[in-house]
């Protein structure tokens, strides 16, 4: 890390940026631990507000703050005072470091595990059929989504926040936090802030959300094999293999749609008759499961 000898002293003192620390906690391998999941200390402060059920208002009241300031220092931003003034209303008892892991140095390590971005080819199905992505509210600048909006954490926006708006919208969401994203993207889509969602997420369909929710509004396309992420830059790396199945969730979308992305992508389509907004129980459909596209399916899911 960057910073002069005087901006550190006065760091330890207690005074600078929240910024500086996180980058010092960053370069001396100091993790916080029982506060919440989170890569960095301001996801973790995130979460640990909204797991508590407590409003940025009045988690501001509570720690003599403005709601703006607590924006801020979730965002990374603002000072180490009203770090340390947030902290004392979300510090839990167990409040501490986290002792270091000594793990093999690998592409994925740390926090490099939500680093898997969308495929080109697989953004290229997607625009094939629905046209160019008005929206990407989960954006990394080393992600190769070319959307005519954004929003980033890296530029201070928070797409479990700040609105939705526009007719298309991907989002390939950090795994660790795939559910909430799910949440998210069905509540802009039911306020009506945005016609369709498309969402590439791992396959795991044993939670509530998915069965009472997703199973109901969406459809759900299971792709083949294990698809091989771009690390960064739209450079595609065979080491970065999702060690799981991934399926899309899509809502919004008309009939000839999802038939025409099917038959591109060789997704094995869950049954959506027309009752199922009315609670009918769910199959996986074999007639809606089109003949396999060899060409798209070794692009994007290689065995």
């Amino acid at each position: 890390m960057a910073a002069d000898r005087q901006a550190i002293h006065r760091m330890e003192m207690g005074i600078g940026s929240t910024d500086l620390l996180i980058r010092a906690m960053a370069a001396l391998d100091v993790h916080i631990t029982g506060l919440a999941r989170g890569s960095t200390l301001p996801e973790q402060l995130s979460n640990r507000r909204r797991n508590m059920g407590l409003s940025l208002l009045v988690t501001a009241t509570r720690a003599g703050l403005t709601a703006s300031t607590i924006s801020r220092v979730e965002a990374g931003g603002g000072t180490i005072a009203s770090l340390v003034k947030l902290l004392s209303i979300l510090g839990g008892a167990r409040l501490g470091r986290r002792k270091p892991q000594y793990v093999p140095l690998t592409p994925l390590a740390h926090g490099e595990r939500d680093k898997r971005f969308t495929p080109t080819a697989f953004l290229g199905l997607i625009e094939e059929v629905w046209g160019e992505i008005d929206l990407d509210p989960c954006w990394h600048p080393e992600c190769s989504v070319q959307a005519r909006h954004h929003i980033s954490l890296h530029k201070g926006g928070d797409g479990l926040r700040d609105e939705w708006t526009g007719r298309l919208v991907f989002l390939n969401p950090p795994f660790s936090q795939s559910i909430r994203w799910l949440e998210r993207a069905d509540e802009m889509w039911g306020a009506g802030k945005v016609e369709i969602v498309v969402a590439l997420v791992p396959a795991r369909t044993d939670g509530r959300f998915f069965h009472h929710r997703i199973s109901k509004v969406c459809d759900v396309g299971f792709l083949p094999g294990r698809m091989h992420f771009d690390r960064g830059e739209a450079e595609r790396d065979k080491g970065n293999r999702a060690p799981f199945s991934m399926m899309v969730c899509i809502w919004g979308a008309r009939s000839e749609e999802i038939e025409r992305f099917g038959s591109i992508s060789s997704c094995l389509w869950l049954a959506k008759p027309l009752g199922r907004l009315h609670g009918e129980s769910a199959t996986l459909s074999t007639k809606a499961m089109p003949e396999a596209n060899e060409e798209h399916c070794s692009v994007l899911c290689p065995d």
